[in-house]
């Protein structure tokens, strides 16, 4: 290292400034935060006034942040929604009917399990769907529980306050957990919410019932469903 870089690197400013008690307690609690190992992970107050005005700096003028936290911030201070492409182009098309016929939510599960499909357990898959749409910000909580001989009841919970988009989820994980899984689905929409029943069946023949959804008292059979797009 030069002797100018070890010079500009030596030179400090002073800063002469009175805080609240209630933030030198902040910035004392971080000046002691250590990592799992035990280490300091900012070692003194003045490396934690630094990076707090890092990311001050950082929040202000968002053009400078890398990709991933400009998404990080667009998700959850403007709400945006991570689309992947079929559907993006299905949506702009006005094709609604490649949403399920194309979509790539096998790719995106296994990606996100390191696993192919047919190793996962039906559990494996919806706790998958969990974290990948609320990631996606389509949902912002989704429950899963275990009811009576095998069946589980996942509850997602969203924004939107429109009972179209919990329709379209309900048709879209009915298309995908009937084909992929084996599954006799059941889904209730509601205004900011969708409940879904899964039924695992080891003698469910996806070639003659492609799944049924029930809205309200109505039950119809998928593939008709899909026709109305």
């Amino acid at each position: 290292m030069s002797s100018n870089t070890q010079n500009k690197e030596k030179i400090r400013a002073r800063l002469h400034t009175t805080i609240s008690n209630e933030t030198e307690n902040i910035l004392i609690k971080y000046s002691k935060l250590k990592d799992k190992n035990g280490n300091k992970i900012y070692g003194n107050k003045s490396k934690v006034v630094e990076k707090a005005l890092e990311l001050l700096d950082k929040y202000h003028h968002p053009e400078r942040e890398e990709e991933q936290a400009i998404w990080n911030r667009s998700k959850n201070e403007l709400k945006m929604l991570l689309v992947g492409k079929p559907i993006f182009l299905a949506f702009i098309l006005g094709d609604f009917k490649k949403v399920f016929e194309n979509n790539i939510t096998v790719d995106l599960i296994e990606w996100y399990t390191k696993k192919g499909i047919e190793r996962l357990s039906i559990n494996e898959v919806l706790i998958a769907i969990k974290d990948l749409w609320i990631a996606g910000n389509y949902f912002y909580d989704i429950k899963i529980e275990k009811g009576n001989k095998g069946t589980y009841i996942m509850i997602l919970y969203h924004e939107f306050q429109d009972k179209e988009y919990s329709e379209f989820w309900g048709r879209y994980f009915n298309f995908f957990l009937s084909s992929q899984k084996s599954c006799n689905i059941e889904y209730f929409i509601r205004t900011s919410f969708l409940r879904l029943v899964i039924t695992p069946s080891d003698n469910y023949n996806f070639s003659q019932n492609i799944g049924n959804y029930r809205v309200g008292k109505d039950r119809y059979k998928i593939n008709e469903a899909i026709e109305v797009w």
